[in-house]
């Protein structure tokens, strides 16, 4: 690891980090008992509020046409990857939401090359053996009922999660990591309200103090530190980085909610784990 540049150990701890603690998402959700519809607008509020101070606070800020197109396309992409993810969810097993959600890796991998003219040795090998080991962590084999449409909302979901990160890592230069989390937030939050308005009167105090911690910690926090990590170290080794966050998700299910865990799901979180390594040790060309 002393090889490594140090702004590489530092984005890929920051990137790391933050996509292990959106696997405790769970944790902070569950047991509100609230819907996605309900929990996103607040989510999204909360996070841009929490930012704002430090986003008006941050150097000046490069506005434009361009800048202004990233900004609304990373609310947009981020709006609707929660709403399919959330949807997939409720029309399938977490199994085959989190799988077909977690192509994403795949897609930034593919795409890098192209989209940001930068190749990572190996990435797309990487991102496979990490969808290899995802695979064995869920074991979606055992799903039983229908599965088509809730597939589906989990691949448009990783889809619109592979364009927010190439989006957000040409907005970042731009707004500073603090105003992106804190705009976009707040554009968000504003898409997705109408959605939700009509279920706000499920939310107790109790609920609105975890939503509001989650948002805190899980949100704003995780989100700026992701996106300053990601900026040192480009999209297709962030991406594959983010596996940390399924795996942190299940470990919670099964010691936080008694949710079972595969027998062999220890050989696919070492395969993750691999894919992790091998990734974050490799260099842009």
């Amino acid at each position: 690891m002393s090889s490594w540049p140090r702004s590489d150990r530092a984005g890929v701890a920051a990137v790391a980090l933050a996509a292990a603690s959106w696997g405790t998402w769970s944790a902070v959700l569950r047991p509100t008992g609230l819907p996605g519809n309900v929990t996103g607008p607040v989510m999204f509020l909360a996070m841009g509020l929490f930012t704002l101070p430090f986003a008006l606070r941050g150097p000046r800020a490069r506005w434009d046409r361009g800048t202004i197109a990233l900004l609304v396309g990373n609310a947009i992409f981020d709006v609707i990857n929660v709403v399919t993810f959330f949807e997939a969810l409720q029309r399938t097993t977490v199994a085959v939401a989190v799988l077909t959600h977690y192509l994403a890796p795949i897609l930034v991998a593919v795409g890098a090359p192209r989209i940001e003219g930068t190749r990572v040795p190996g990435a797309l090998a990487w991102a496979a053996l990490a969808t290899a080991g995802l695979t064995l962590v869920l074991e979606p084999w055992h799903t039983q009922g229908p599965v088509a449409v809730g597939a589906a909302l989990g691949a448009i979901s990783a889809v619109c999660y592979a364009g927010n990160v190439f989006v957000v890592r040409r907005l970042v230069p731009r707004l500073g990591a603090a105003r992106t989390v804190s705009y976009h937030s707040l554009l968000g939050a504003a898409l997705i309200a109408p959605f939700g308005l009509a279920g706000l009167h499920q939310v107790t105090a109790s609920d609105l103090a975890r939503l509001a911690i989650g948002s805190l910690v899980l949100g704003a926090i995780a989100g700026a530190v992701f996106l300053r990590g990601l900026d040192r170290i480009g999209s297709a080794r962030a991406a594959v980085l983010t596996f940390a966050e399924p795996v942190v998700a299940v470990a919670v299910g099964w010691l936080v909610f008694d949710e079972p865990l595969g027998a062999i799901a220890g050989v696919g979180a070492v395969l993750i784990l691999a894919a992790g390594i091998g990734t974050s040790r490799a260099h842009a060309a």
